[in-house]
């Protein structure tokens, strides 16, 4: 058996969707995965960051079917399709898994929706972090992540306001290439995004952007602030503990810092990436 997976990356949206698609795709050990991604640049990442084996980048989902047989399994997380595309591609795969955190989501007929959530026919309750994120870690590290993508150049605007707060920086994996030398003035340290895993689980206070990478660290035990304002993780972020501060704003963050929560890690661990996967295997067993 071979299962697919697809997730919408490109440099505006960052890759919180990849992340939480691999998360759930190193759960299944012992069955061929393949990867696809929007762009090529994500693929490599995944391959030579993410772990993943095999991955390439198809340019439009619509290209799925030039990868995928019909009868195929996939594990879809995007939300570029329409209606008439979506019954499309649930008509064409044997099975068809969607990862959507939306709580007024809900599952077409003939498809698997996996949502944190919703409860109900059809559906698999999964927040999707990545097993090597849990765990004991030496944690010393203040970190400010913006997140991957930073298309506007809004860190131009922020760091400075950040230069008395003690930061460590990583770097995300879409920032421009000039953005290191006009931002090392503001913060201790630069790390490269090619280090994301290593310093995620060395950071004891963590700051960001990406509502994905705030329960990814979360899962490390690092206390975690969240800014932004990606209402389908919003519930997920405080059933974890994660301070939320809507908006960045350097003054709420400042007082955010004074108390940070420590994170309910049981709360990932219950709705788990391991769980799901074995939620899928038995839908496809029962199917077979």
């Amino acid at each position: 058996m071979r299962l697919y997976f697809y997730a919408k990356t490109d440099n505006r949206l960052g890759l919180d969707r990849l992340r939480r698609t691999v998360a759930l795709m190193h759960e299944f050990k012992d069955i061929e995965t393949y990867l696809m991604t929007t762009e090529f640049r994500s693929a490599t990442y995944a391959k030579r960051i993410l772990g993943i084996q095999k991955a390439v980048g198809i340019e439009d989902f619509r290209n799925i079917g030039n990868i995928c047989e019909r009868g195929d399994v996939i594990i879809y997380d995007s939300d570029e399709h329409n209606e008439i595309i979506h019954q499309e591609m649930i008509d064409y795969f044997g099975a068809f898994f969607r990862i959507s955190y939306d709580p007024k989501d809900a599952p077409k007929e003939g498809e698997y929706l996996i949502n944190p959530y919703i409860v109900g026919h059809n559906v698999i309750n999964a927040v999707l972090v990545d097993s090597r994120y849990f765990g004991e870690f030496t944690k010393e590290k203040r970190l400010f992540f913006y997140g991957d993508s930073d298309y506007h150049k809004e860190m131009l605007q922020i760091a400075p306001k950040l230069i008395d707060f003690d930061f460590d920086l990583l770097e995300g994996f879409y920032f421009f290439v000039d953005m290191e030398e006009k931002l090392k003035r503001y913060f201790k340290n630069i790390y490269a995004y090619d280090e994301y895993i290593e310093i995620l689980q060395e950071s004891k206070i963590f700051v960001s952007g990406s509502a994905q990478s705030a329960l990814e660290a979360a899962a490390t035990g690092a206390r975690v602030i969240y800014f932004g304002d990606d209402e389908e993780y919003v519930q997920a972020l405080e059933n974890v503990k994660v301070r939320n501060i809507g908006i960045f704003d350097a003054a709420k963050l400042q007082e955010a810092l004074l108390d940070i929560p420590q994170p309910h890690r049981d709360y990932l661990l219950k709705l788990s990436a391991e769980q799901a996967a074995y939620k899928i295997m038995e839908i496809l067993k029962s199917n077979s």
